[in-house]
């Protein structure tokens, strides 16, 4: 096979080889952004669902931080222990969509929040726990917006 030959060749395999290979990349890239789309989708939603229960419980927490009758309250606010069932059901539904560091966060405070749960009024001497569990909540949502790359 002399070199004129061998030119041929590759002038007929060429352009087949390069489509096979760009329509290889482009598909698996197609793919990817699919998934990335659905994911974050699905991770958005997640979101929404953890912030409502922790801004409804934060506005119920308020209440108690300032003990201020005359404070504006959700009228969707729940119990500390319903609001602990609303966000162990949500991380259960959502962690496949929260990465390690959310959803280790949400489990802190769901932990903090029995924590806190256990105790009665009168073993709160020199602590407020509603103003530490706000702090909470707002590093909670700080991380989750980090999670969405929104901050």
């Amino acid at each position: 096979m002399n070199n004129i030959e061998l030119f041929k060749w590759l002038a007929v395999l060429s352009p087949i080889l390069s489509g096979i290979i760009v329509g290889y990349v482009t598909h698996k890239l197609s793919n990817r952004s699919k998934r990335i789309e659905i994911l974050y989708q699905n991770k958005t939603r997640a979101f929404n669902e953890l912030n409502k229960i922790l801004i409804d419980y934060r506005f119920e927490l308020e209440q108690k931080i300032y003990n201020n009758p005359f404070l504006e309250r959700s009228s969707d606010a729940k119990g500390t222990v319903e609001t602990l069932t609303l966000l162990n059901n949500t991380l259960v539904r959502n962690t496949v969509y929260l990465n390690k560091e959310s959803v280790k966060a949400v489990m802190d405070l769901v932990t903090k929040i029995n924590f806190y749960c256990n105790f009665k009024e009168e073993e709160f001497e020199n602590i407020n726990p509603y103003l530490e569990m706000a702090v909470e909540i707002k590093k909670v949502t700080d991380i989750l917006y980090k999670d969405l790359n929104l901050r």
